[in-house]
This record gives structure tokens, sequence and C-alpha cells, in this order.
């Protein structure tokens, strides 16, 4: 049995309308939630009652709770730092929505935190467990594109133009910024996976819609290590509710898709015609964060996809995409 706290329910994932983790975790065999964790007291209650299960405003009262094994982490990001190392050095493994932190100092923090006492870690990189996005990595892993040179990921929704996310959400202190952090994460998360380590950045940030204090719409050039190119795009001002799309070059060949919606794969090989691949055909891609972190933390599997190495490597992706912003576009290295 895995026996978890819930901390924080500041984020929109785990407010009453989604609250995806808790549903996937609770899905899963032999997991139970025991108790929850908010700093505001009413809304504490309110979701201790709702779960049927104790609530807390003090944060070391859950983490001393012998009958918690882990906790899944809906904080802001800016207190992810104090909540990581304190759930690691009292043994819980930690399951996480993005980001990791602002900076890089944090995260190695967090870090050390997390490899001393030997816990599980596991950031919600979950596009990786959509079929026709993960499907690029085995492109470029097979070359069945030839050596890949072009990668483009661009993801979005409506909601901030129609300013359907609470206010706090444009706070830069509390989320580190807008639309390359919160939806840009994504695409550079599935980039790193399927192209490989990111070299250098240079950004262009948009503040022209919203009227916010963080960026509405974002877009980052990027060279890879393998010496291909790509474009990470974000953006709060889509006229659709959703959009996320994924495209790769190589040298023989192109490959499409999108999630969301009318989900599409579509790949273009020498001398054939462009051929959409229905989704039932695409290879099962690797498990969800959640179902991996449960994994990891009964069997013991690895928890690499979605462990702390790759939670770093986002978090100097988004450090070197905001300086390059500040810098009027200046190329900037990780």
């Amino acid at each position: 049995m895995l026996r978890i706290a819930l901390l924080s329910r500041w984020h929109v994932h785990s407010h009453k309308n989604d609250q995806r983790y808790v549903k996937e975790f609770l899905a899963q065999p032999d997991c139970t939630v025991v108790c929850v964790w908010d700093k505001d007291p009413e809304t504490a209650r309110e979701w201790g009652e709702e779960y049927g299960v104790d609530w807390y405003t003090d944060l070391e009262s859950v983490l001393s709770r012998e009958d918690v094994d882990g906790v899944l982490v809906t904080s802001m990001a800016s207190e992810h730092k104090e909540i990581f190392i304190a759930a690691a050095e009292h043994k819980k493994h930690i399951f996480t929505e993005k980001v990791l932190s602002f900076t890089l100092e944090d995260a190695y923090a967090i870090k050390d935190a997390i490899d001393r006492n030997g816990v599980k870690f596991c950031i919600s990189f979950n596009r990786l467990a959509i079929k026709q996005l993960a499907y690029a990595k085995k492109l470029v892993d097979e070359k069945i594109l030839g050596d890949p040179v072009y990668f483009r990921c661009m993801c979005g929704h409506n909601q901030g133009i129609l300013d359907l996310l609470p206010q706090y959400w444009y706070d830069p202190e509390i989320c580190g910024g807008g639309a390359m952090i919160d939806l840009g994460f994504n695409s550079a998360y599935l980039a790193r996976y399927v192209m490989g380590e990111i070299e250098s950045v240079s950004s262009s940030f948009s503040y022209l819609i919203m009227n916010k204090q963080v960026e509405d719409n974002a877009s980052c050039n990027v060279k890879f290590k393998n010496g291909a190119s790509g474009l990470i795009e974000a953006t709060f001002t889509s006229p659709l509710l959703s959009v996320f799309e994924l495209t790769l070059y190589g040298t023989k060949g192109a490959y499409y898709a999108r999630f969301g919606g009318a989900d599409v794969a579509e790949i273009r090989l020498p001398g054939q015609p462009n051929k959409v691949i229905p989704l039932a055909e695409l290879p099962n891609t690797i498990k969800s964060p959640v179902q991996t972190w449960v994994d990891a933390c009964i069997k013991g599997t690895s928890d690499a996809d979605y462990g702390i190495d790759a939670a770093i490597d986002l978090v100097k992706f988004m450090v070197a995409a905001y300086e390059s912003d500040k810098q009027d576009g200046k190329r900037v290295k990780l």
C-alpha cells in the first residue's frame, strides 16, 4: 500500500474541476490518500472533508506521520524548495507539478536532499505518455527520418485571453513567469526527451494582449547538442481551447503530431505520399508520471524519465530562456 499526503491546493490541477493527479493515483492498485495540507485553514478543512481524511495547516505535522509514505505536491513553485527538502529529510517520496524551481541553486539543493535520503521523485512531464508525441523519439533513435535537423513544439490555450485562470497565475514572484514557464514547459521537456540536451537558447517574449506582469506569448529558438535546431513555443492567447503540435524534420523525412481535440500522427518518407498513422497502430509509450512514481515507490523501478536530473535540465532551460529575453534575445548557453 502506498499512502500519501496531498500538499497544497494552490495549483489549478488540484482544484475540484480537475484533480487529475489525485484521480489517477487513486485509480492505481493499493494507493490511498491519508491526509491533506494547505496553508489556508478553510481550504485545508474543505479538502480534508472532501476526501474524508485528516487535514493540516502545519507541514511538519504531516511529514512526521509514520503512515505517510509519499507526498503529491501541487503548491506554488516558489514553495517547492522548502517542501521538497523537508519531505526528503522525512524520507517521503515526492511527486510534483511543474516547475522544479526558479534557480539552479535551489534545484541542486533539492537534488542533494533527494539523493541523500534515497527517496523516489517524479515530475509531471505528462506529455511523454502521449503516444503520437513520444513516437517522435522512436523516429530519432532509430533514424527513421534520417538525422534529425529541426524540432518544433507549440503548447497553448485560451485561458489567459479569456481570463479564466486565477490572478495569482500572473505573479512572477509566485510563478516565475508566464506562458513559457507554464505551457512552454511541456514543449521543452518533450524537446529534451526527443532530441537530447539543449545547448543554447534565444528568446522572444511578448506582453501585448493580456496586460499582465508575465508574458502572454513566448518563442525560444534553441540549438541542441546534437547539432539540430528548433523552436519551443507557448501561448496563453490561442483562439482554441487547446493546441499542442509537434513537428520533426530529418534528412530523410518529416513527422507531424497533434494532441488535444483532433489528435493526429502524420509521416512523410522519401518516395511515399503523406501517411496518417492511426493512433492505435502507434507503439505504446512510457507510463504516465503518476504510474511511474507509484511503481518506483512500490516496486523500486526506475523514475529516470521523470526524475530529478530530468527536472533539473528543465530548470537550466528556463533560467537561460528568461535570461535571454531580458537581454533582448541574446543567445544564452545552458
